[in-house]
């Protein structure tokens, strides 16, 4: 299993988000009494996991990507109302009045937020904050991943992609990122 494959099957959803229970039972709890929740926190650290995991027992979900839906005539045409309504990377929408108005008259959504795109229409919603993984969390995501992919890979590998990830952001797409490029 190389090239795009494998690319995709590193960052595929995992079947569990490791070191994010807190998180995901305290974004379960508002979203099965029908509140709505932000999700903040920097790139690469399971936020739109988060969402769609909170989100798959709770029936129709829509989800809305902002990088691929910036505008209001896009964002109106996606959202249903009669469904929970995940709004991916809200920072990269063209966010005018129109924007604003349409996302808070949605009566049930989660809102994917990143720290430094921060949108003051959002302060009223309960926030799940998603923090940077450590150098130890990040290690063991990269061993369940090449477990659970059936990867072969050294030890040191992983240790150095992890330590790279954990000095820079905290990120773990940037680690998975760096494990595939020297798995192939």
């Amino acid at each position: 299993m190389r090239g795009r494959g494998l690319c995709r099957r590193l960052l595929a959803q995992p079947p569990r988000l490791l070191f994010r229970e807190a998180q995901l039972k305290a974004a379960i709890e508002k979203l099965a009494r029908k509140n709505s929740v932000r999700i903040e926190g920097p790139p690469g650290v399971g936020k739109t996991t988060l969402a769609r995991m909170a989100a798959a027992s709770l029936g129709r979900v829509t989800y809305v990507a902002g990088f691929a839906c910036r505008t209001y005539n896009c964002l109106r045409a996606r959202i249903d109302f009669s469904a929970l309504n995940i709004i991916d990377d809200y920072g990269l929408i063209l966010r005018d009045n129109s924007v604003v108005k349409l996302v808070e008259s949605i009566p049930w959504k989660v809102v994917v937020t990143h720290p430094g795109l921060y949108a003051r229409e959002l302060d009223s919603l309960p926030s799940v904050h998603m923090p940077p993984y450590t150098f130890q969390e990040i290690r063991q995501i990269l061993l369940e991943r090449v477990q659970r992919l059936s990867l072969t890979v050294d030890a040191g590998v992983i240790d150095e992609c992890a330590r790279e990830a954990a000095e820079h952001s905290g990120s773990i797409r940037l680690a998975l990122l760096l494990l595939y490029e020297r798995v192939t």
